[in-house]
């Protein structure tokens, strides 16, 4: 789930951003007399001792509750706000909170917000700003933090719910790090491309022009095709789909560049390596255009 797509879900437009960010101050110099008022609706919930064991989880608790409370205004509003919500969702289910409190306590918290602007902010159109920007920015917390209780109910354990959780926290850590090297892979990949396009340019030098520039532009396609898939990579490191797109692309530069290599060369046998290569291009053109289509059509569907 990207956050974009969330936001689009409840109309939460770069305004109530802006908006929420100027409710900030006045938020913030309420924010501990929002963390009193908080525990003292939370303690009075069912077994809110069996929930805050000791003092010293009390106020690792009260901190993050606060934490919580301001970043709901200063944002930013990104994939990683997305991931810090969804990990308060899995800690409450962890510690098996039930999603009820979850549920009053965001109640609370709206009433809370909406008594401070109707006490400070003339009535107006400022106002009704900030009563909307809230009230999206909690209903998109309590999507997010529910959803975590969804998907907790349509798990089924092969093993248990302990090992299985662990297990699948390590193959998101392992699979985030064989990303991490991969970016690193095609960093020095992109390095390696700078070399051959040095190289390439000594040729214009040495007097063979023809090779020198042929090669020359072989060279910046694969240093497009590199930058195409670091910029990739990073997107998905940071929530985006996976983009097939540009591996088929890949191809087809990578193509371009044969095909630029196989033009300097004469003969039968040259020829028609050139055709056959000319062929696979026409194929990959097709696929693309399909991919690009398919892309299009499936954005469509989803505004």
């Amino acid at each position: 789930m990207i956050i974009d797509k969330v936001k689009e879900n409840y109309n939460f437009t770069d305004w109530d951003e802006k908006v929420l960010r100027k409710l900030a101050p006045l938020m913030e110099e309420r924010a501990d007399a929002f963390v009193e008022a908080f525990y003292l609706k939370a303690m009075k919930f069912k077994n809110a001792s069996r929930y805050l064991k000791n003092d010293e989880v009390t106020k690792t608790h009260r901190e993050a509750i606060k934490d919580w409370y301001l970043r709901m205004f200063n944002g930013p509003f990104d994939n990683n706000y997305l991931y810090y919500l969804e990990g308060i969702g899995y800690s409450h289910v962890k510690v098996e909170l039930p999603s009820h409190y979850v549920n009053v306590s965001i109640s609370y918290v709206r009433e809370f917000c909406t008594r401070i602007i109707l006490e400070e902010v003339p009535e107006g159109d400022e106002r009704r700003d900030m009563m909307q920007a809230l009230g999206k920015i909690l209903d998109l917390n309590l999507d997010i933090l529910t959803s975590s209780y969804i998907q907790e109910e349509k798990n089924i354990y092969f093993l248990s719910k302990k090992a299985e959780n662990k297990l699948i926290d390590f193959a998101r850590r392992f699979s985030y790090g064989l990303n991490l090297v991969l970016v690193m892979g095609l960093v020095s990949l992109g390095i390696m491309v700078l070399g051959l396009f040095a190289y390439d340019l000594t040729h214009i030098f040495t007097g063979n022009i023809e090779k020198g520039l042929l090669g020359t532009l072989g060279s910046l396609l694969m240093l497009w095709v590199v930058i195409e898939l670091v910029d990739t990579e990073v997107d998905h490191l940071k929530g985006a789909k996976f983009s097939v797109k540009v591996f088929v692309s890949v191809a087809m530069v990578a193509l371009i560049r044969k095909i630029l290599v196989a033009s300097l060369k004469s003969g039968e046998a040259a020829l028609q390596s050139q055709y056959a290569l000319i062929a696979a291009m026409l194929v990959l053109g097709i696929l693309y255009w399909i991919i690009s289509k398919t892309e299009r059509e499936s954005e469509g569907h989803g505004h």
